[in-house]
């Protein structure tokens, strides 16, 4: 693991992420004393979903979730209220 501190990853950052994307783990380093307080490492991809199962209705309907999709408890209780 490769280490640096604050002032040198400024200087060199652009450099330094070129050396994450290709797998190097940088520690850096602050203050006189030379702490370590951050690691950058390479993300790790984001695995595929896999499709859920419909159960009864396998192969008579289709399911798709929006990236978007948001529910709140706020939400869930409003709507328990109309129910009620």
């Amino acid at each position: 693991m490769k280490q640096m501190t604050v002032g040198d990853f400024k200087a060199q950052f652009s450099s330094v992420l070129e050396e994450v994307m290709q797998g190097e783990e940088i520690q850096i380093l602050y203050g006189r004393l030379k702490k370590p307080v951050a690691c950058l490492t390479k993300l790790a991809e984001k695995p595929k979903r896999k499709k859920r199962p419909l159960g009864s209705y396998e192969g008579k309907a289709t399911y798709w979730e929006d990236e978007s999709f948001e529910f709140t408890p706020e939400m869930l209780f409003d709507n328990m209220n109309d129910l009620l």
